[in-house]
């Protein structure tokens, strides 16, 4: 099965986010064609999730909370993105705002 490129993947979410009315940006760009994606999900000033994207057992890609159920502050999810972008210097990181805590990469897509 053809994947589609990460760049392509990150230009669809960040339309999708503006769709939605979701402040995204590339903060960090990687490799092109198959470069992880690190999501910080910034829920106000203080508080963050940060998503990474892995391949499941099923071998289809998922998401998972790197930062546990609860968000965590804005300095502690800086951290773990430094150490994930240091660990590899390929990877994609975007920032979003949202008050709701969404993952752009999940939104399900609007058909109207």
């Amino acid at each position: 099965m053809t994947r589609l490129t990460t760049s392509i993947l990150v230009s669809s979410a960040l339309r999708q986010s503006q769709a939605n009315g979701i402040f995204a940006a590339v903060l960090r760009q990687g490799d092109e064609q198959a470069g992880t994606i690190f999501v910080e999900v910034e829920i106000d000033s203080a508080q963050s999730s940060l998503y990474g994207r892995r391949v499941g057992f099923d071998g289809d890609y998922e998401w998972i909370c790197l930062t546990g159920e609860v968000p965590v502050s804005a300095a502690d999810a800086a951290e773990r993105l430094k150490k994930e972008s240091d660990r590899d210097p390929d990877c994609w990181i975007i920032c979003v705002q949202d008050p709701k805590g969404r993952n752009i990469f999940t939104l399900e897509p609007d058909l109207d």
